[in-house]
């Protein structure tokens, strides 16, 4: 039990530890502390804020002010902040800068009156460094504006969709392409709605695709929007990526962007090239004609002469004809038709020179690259149904006369489709071995309005052409030249809509 004379020094020991305690607090709080009279001269401060001024303890920097320690610009900014406190009597928040190594940092600052009895005897401030968050921040905005000029640069339209909460957010430009209002809520459904009827289908396997936790989550596709507002039709290239978690999908975020003009400008374009296409193959058709035409005129010229002297003797009933003479007429028919047949083969060896190699070939290769081929010419933009048989064996084969005949098919099939201006163009290729026989049938179909009985029987006819601008040859050689190699070309007989290609090629014995 203590005794009175041990009772005040006892006080004085739990004060004194109290205030060791309280300092230990102030000092390790991770925030600048001070405490400032009237005048603006420090009566306390934390290890950090004396620091953060070059010293190392508190005691060193008590008793100065601003003007002790910083630069006279912040120090007078520093002293008119405090003014504004002690007058009003109220506390402020602040964003102001402090003098670092030579370098300028940011601290956002809480300044508070002490009031004692009601007046208002100094300040209390607290600060934290916010440099990181101030340059986080012009990043942030700067990064914002980069994103701006892109956006309006490359007019892109922006759109996230949170799979989970089905929260659809769209940026002005995508609502301004399907014509919805700036505060109308977007769905799924709004987005299908302003898809094109022909390209939903497309448009929902590709989303489905991209949803599939399988896969890559990339989502790509183009397709045709329109604006419930004026109807306009504009072409659009999306591209975006699906996010997962736990193999679901949350969140498709993307970019699209109105490719209308290059659209229109490359539709211009595989006109044109068609246009001088034809204008060529008319140019060549005419050449070769005209060179068939020539060597062949003076052959015909003589069986003619030959056939028609043979009638006359036949015909003339007064004597019997000659035996000799009616043998020399026939045999000169005979030997000019002959040298019309070397002539013309000669001709047709001349004008395929350089064309004539033949190689192993893998006709499923040989079918991508027409496709590819037919593409290029402008001959794209159709739903392709791919059917190739594998492992299949190969074919002798000039490549390139082989890329001619599957190329021309193909032409025809679109041409018959965007003539019929059919809606969704479909062309469905088949490569398969033809049954109980040691050859390879491939087959093109597609979706057009389909042949008459009667064109049909003439559609391999030499200069026949149901184009309004075609030369009518391509038919005609494309069978004589699968013919040449052992196979068969024809077309399927039917009624209804959609023509159907057949030819056989033998396989490499």
């Amino acid at each position: 039990m203590s005794t009175p004379a041990e009772k005040p020094e006892r006080v004085v020991d739990d004060r004194n530890l109290r205030e060791h305690y309280l300092r230990a607090l102030i000092d390790n709080i991770p925030f600048l502390v001070w405490l400032k009279d009237e005048n603006g001269r420090l009566v306390a401060v934390n290890r950090p804020f004396a620091e953060s001024c070059g010293y190392t303890s508190g005691a060193q920097i008590e008793g100065l002010s601003d003007f002790d320690i910083w630069p006279a610009d912040l120090a007078e900014a520093y002293r008119a902040d405090d003014q504004a406190v002690l007058t009003s009597g109220r506390s402020r928040i602040v964003e102001e800068p402090l003098e670092r190594d030579g370098d300028r940092v940011w601290y956002e600052t809480y300044k508070s009156p002490v009031s004692v009895n009601g007046r208002v005897i100094g300040t209390v401030g607290f600060s934290r460094d916010v440099t990181p968050r101030r340059e986080a921040i012009a990043e942030l905005r700067s990064s914002e504006e980069r994103l701006r000029l892109a956006k309006t640069s490359s007019n892109l339209g922006i759109f996230d969709h949170d799979i989970v909460s089905d929260k659809i957010i769209w940026d002005e430009r995508m609502r301004e392409i399907w014509g919805v209002g700036p505060d109308e809520p977007v769905s799924y459904a709004t987005f299908m709605d302003g898809v094109h009827p022909d390209d939903r289908a497309a448009t929902q396997a590709t989303v489905r695709k991209a949803m599939n936790p399988g896969g890559s989550g990339e989502y790509c596709v183009e397709y045709r929007a329109i604006n419930r507002i004026d109807g306009k039709v504009r072409h659009v290239a999306v591209n975006g990526q699906v996010f997962f978690e736990a193999g679901q999908a949350v969140r498709l975020v993307g970019t699209l962007r109105d490719i209308s003009a290059q659209v229109h400008l490359s539709r211009e374009l595989r006109e044109r090239r068609s246009e001088m296409e034809l204008l060529v193959k008319r140019q060549v058709a005419a050449q070769t004609a005209a060179a068939i035409a020539h060597e062949l005129n003076q052959p015909l010229a003589s069986i003619s002469v030959y056939s028609e002297a043979a009638l006359r003797m036949l015909r003339d009933s007064t004597k019997n004809p000659d035996p000799a003479k009616l043998q020399r007429a026939l045999e000169g028919a005979v030997e000019q038709a002959q040298r019309a047949g070397r002539t013309l083969h000669e001709l047709l060896d001349f004008l395929h020179k350089g064309e004539a190699v033949s190689e192993l070939v893998d006709l499923n290769e040989v079918v991508c690259e027409a496709l590819t081929i037919a593409t290029e010419n402008g001959y794209g933009g159709f739903r392709l149904l791919l059917e190739l048989e594998p492992d299949l064996p190969p074919v002798r084969a000039n490549r390139l006369q082989l890329q001619k005949i599957l190329v021309n098919l193909l032409h025809n099939s679109v041409d018959a489709m965007r003539g019929a201006e059919v809606p969704a163009e479909t062309l469905t290729i088949t490569v398969q071995t033809l049954t109980g026989q040691d050859m390879a049938q491939v087959t093109v179909q597609d979706n057009g309005p389909g042949l008459g009985a009667e064109t049909a029987v003439r559609i391999f006819e030499p200069f026949f052409t149901t184009k309004p601008e075609g030369v009518g040859l391509g038919l005609a050689i494309s069978r004589a030249l699968v013919e040449a190699h052992g196979g068969q070309l024809w077309i399927e007989p039917k009624t209804g809509p959609g023509a159907t290609f057949h030819f056989t090629w033998p396989f490499a014995s």
